[in-house]
Formats: structure tokens, sequence, C-alpha cells
């Protein structure tokens, strides 16, 4: 496969498929074994990727040298994956304040994407590419919310049908989207585990390309210039990464990234992962708590409970069977990294918070991303010294029920005379206290 841009390698015995176009033909399995994962390498030179990461990239298609398309006249963009990083200073001055860290938490805010305000918009903008220069007219996701409204945007700019099927906890605003798009959508009658089932029989029945999930390659490979643009803006990687988690592309991504320029930045090591999830959908977290108490035996990242209809108010990260926690804990585990869990009732809490202090209004699935930082320090997983970088998923765009619960100020009055005027810091007392008494 030396003559081309890049290949495929199964993960399991190596076969090699020369492209997309073979891969969607063999319906993206490893025709020798029956794997589904498989990766993307290339051919590319890696010690032009330092000079390929100056400047200041308008998307992640600056690393199109790394990235599984041929020609750039298919590439479907709408400026995503090239964000700044910011540095939140109220939560280094919480840090040193209440625990004597000296920490630089830097924040990767995915709501800054311009497609849809999300972290899947990224995959969306690959996968709608390469269907483009595939010619692939008909695709099908499963899908809690994010990943949904992404596709149904970026692959109807490609002229890609899709169908979607969202769970019925699914939030209403993310189906109005899809179908303002002139996406099919199919909201089932049961949770997510259901809705990806009936997505795969719908794949199966019409001969429909299916989005593999946290593994597909498609998505590993969007996700994995995270790396590259950590290294473009901060010349290192930082020393914890937290996220809330649902499925997992993020750390396999990270991981995936880091192997792949292994040659050029021999000395990178993965952050300890920080994965957080909320108390109404945490398998991940009673999985690793079960193992920790066990101390890890052989084979612990087989064991995970699986949560049937699980009633959480982030019904983006309602993912009650966690197909891919034995590869993310095995990545966990080896960061020396930990899995924690947030209090819904504090969600609320923490969007008045950030909204406050940052001007910034989440969506409750980044809110639990910034809980987790509370929750690491707190149990003592962040050292003195360290860069801590929290990957937040989306912005408030498609949760307009969660904006309203953040209504605090408001004074009801009959007349002029009730009325009079405020200082903005007297909140501040009453937004940490919500945040940090039990």
């Amino acid at each position: 496969m030396k003559d081309s841009k890049y290949y495929l390698k199964c993960v399991q015995c190596d076969h090699v498929t020369p492209d997309f176009g073979v891969w969607f033909e063999q319906n993206q399995i490893c025709p020798e074994c029956g794997s589904k994962h498989s990766e993307v390498w290339y051919n590319s030179d890696y010690k032009e990727l330092p000079l390929i990461m100056k400047g200041h990239p308008e998307n992640f298609w600056q690393y199109f040298y790394y990235l599984p398309l041929l020609r750039r006249e298919n590439i479907i963009t709408r400026n995503e994956g090239a964000v700044d990083l910011q540095e939140w200073w109220f939560l280094e001055d919480y840090a040193k304040q209440k625990y004597d860290l000296n920490l630089k938490v830097l924040v990767y805010r995915n709501d800054l994407n311009g497609g849809t305000g999300t972290f899947k918009d990224v995959a969306a903008s690959l996968a709608a590419s390469i269907f483009k220069e595939n010619d692939i007219k008909q695709y099908c996701v499963a899908s809690t919310g994010n990943t949904a409204t992404a596709y149904a945007r970026y692959l109807s700019i490609a002229d890609v049908n899709c169908s979607v099927f969202i769970p019925d906890n699914a939030l209403k605003a993310s189906e109005a989207v899809i179908s303002a798009y002139g996406q099919r959508v199919f909201r089932v009658n049961g949770d997510y585990a259901k809705a990806k089932k009936i997505a795969a029989e719908y794949s199966k029945k019409h001969n429909i390309l299916i989005s593999s999930g946290n593994i597909d390659p498609i998505r590993v490979e969007a996700k994995k210039t995270m790396v590259f643009e950590w290294l473009r803006q901060i010349d290192k990687m930082p020393d914890v990464y937290i996220q809330a988690i649902s499925g997992g592309t993020g750390p396999i991504a990270i991981d995936k990234g880091l192997r792949e320029i292994k040659s050029v930045y021999p000395d990178l090591v993965m952050p300890r992962l920080i994965m957080v999830q909320p108390d109404g959908c945490d398998p991940m977290v009673q999985a690793w708590e079960n193992a920790e108490a066990k101390g890890f035996p052989e084979g612990y990242e087989n064991e995970y409970p699986t949560i049937d209809n699980p009633q959480t108010a982030v019904p983006t990260l309602a993912t009650g069977s966690p197909a891919t926690y034995p590869i993310i804990a095995k990545l966990v585990k080896k960061s020396g990294g930990a899995f924690v869990r947030m209090s819904e009732k504090k969600l609320v809490p923490y969007g008045k918070l950030i909204a406050f202090e940052r001007k910034v209004i989440f969506g409750p699935a980044s809110a639990v991303c910034v809980a987790g930082f509370f929750e690491a320090l707190k149990k003592g997983l962040i050292k003195d010294g360290e860069t801590v970088l929290l990957n937040t998923g989306e912005g408030v765009r498609r949760a307009p029920d969660f904006v309203a619960q953040m209504i605090y100020t408001t004074k009801n009055v009959d007349s002029v005379d009730q009325c009079e005027p405020h200082q903005i810091d007297d909140f501040r007392k009453q937004l940490w206290d919500d945040v940090l008494n039990d």
C-alpha cells in the first residue's frame, strides 16, 4: 500500500483494506476475521507535521495529509476542529485557594465549532467528505442527539440521505434540527440500546451503511486531530484530560493520535484520563469502582453493568450499555486515570456558575465535564504544577430546557417602587455555595 495515501489495518488480525471505498464494499468489517475495528494508517511524511502546525488554521483540514481523503475538492467544512484553548482562571483560583494547587486549566470548547457547536462536528465533516468522494448516497445512525444533529447537517450538504434513529428521551430540539435539514427521523419507543438495535436491522434490511460507533475509523481519524491542535497551541500534551463520557471516542482517538506521531514526537505520553458520568447513567463508573475494589483482577475490563432505559437529565450521555468500556477502561488504567461520577442535582448549579464566571452558557453534558474537575480535585487525582485540559462537548444551542432552569435573578414586580439597581457580584457567593455544598 506504499503507493496510496492511506490504508486501513484490522486491529485483530492486521488484514489491510486499501481504502474507504473497499471498506464500504466490505460492509465496514474485516473480511478475514469479521472484526469491525480497523485503524487508518498513512504513507505521509510526519516530519512535515511541525511545519503544518504553524499559523492559525480555520479548521482541522489543515491536517489534510493525515486524514483519509484523496482529493481536496471533496472537503465539506463549516470551520470545525481548530478551536483556541481558553485558560479558565476561576478554576485555577479555586484549586489554589481550596487545595493549594498551582494548576493551568485549559478548556477545549467544542461549542465554538462552526457546524452544530458540538464535538461531533469534526467527525461529521470527515464523514460527509469521504461519502462525497466515494459516492455514498444513503447512511444511517443511532444517536442520543449530538451525532444525529451533526451528521444530519453535514451529510445534507453532501447530498447524502441520512436516516437517524433516536431514543424516546432524546431532546425535542435535536429532533427539530435533524428534521429541518430534510433528514428522516425515527423516534424509537425505547432507550438508546433499542434505537441502536433497530438502526442495525434497518441497515441490514436496506443494505445501507451504518455508523460503527465509537471505534468507527472515520470518527477516530477526525477526533485524533485534537492531539495535533494541542501540540500546535501549547507545544505539549496536558498532564490531565477530563471529559464527560458516553461511548468514548475521545480517549480512543487521543491514543491513536499519539501512536501515529510517535516517530516525530517520541517523548509524548498519554495524559491521565478522567472520565466523568452523571449518576443518572454511570455504568462505566460502576464497573471501574467494582474493579478497583477487587484490585483490578485479570479480565476486569470485561465486567460492566447494563442500565436499561437510563433515567438521566443528560440525554446525550444516556448510554446504558457501554460496549466500548473494555477498550476505554484499559486506556484509563494505563494512563493512571480514573472514572468519576457527578450528581445530576448539581447540573444546573454548575451551569449557572460557568455562565456567571465565564459568560458562557453550556449544555448539560459540558456541565458534567466541568463537574468532573471538581470531583477530580476532591479525590486527589490532580497534582501540583499540572496542566489540566477540559474537553467540553456541547453548547446550549439544543438544550433550551436546561437554559430555562438557569433563571435565578428574576423578581416579579407590580410597580417601579419595587425595582432597584443590583450588583452582579452579589450573586457570586450563592452560586459557589450551590455548587460546593452537599
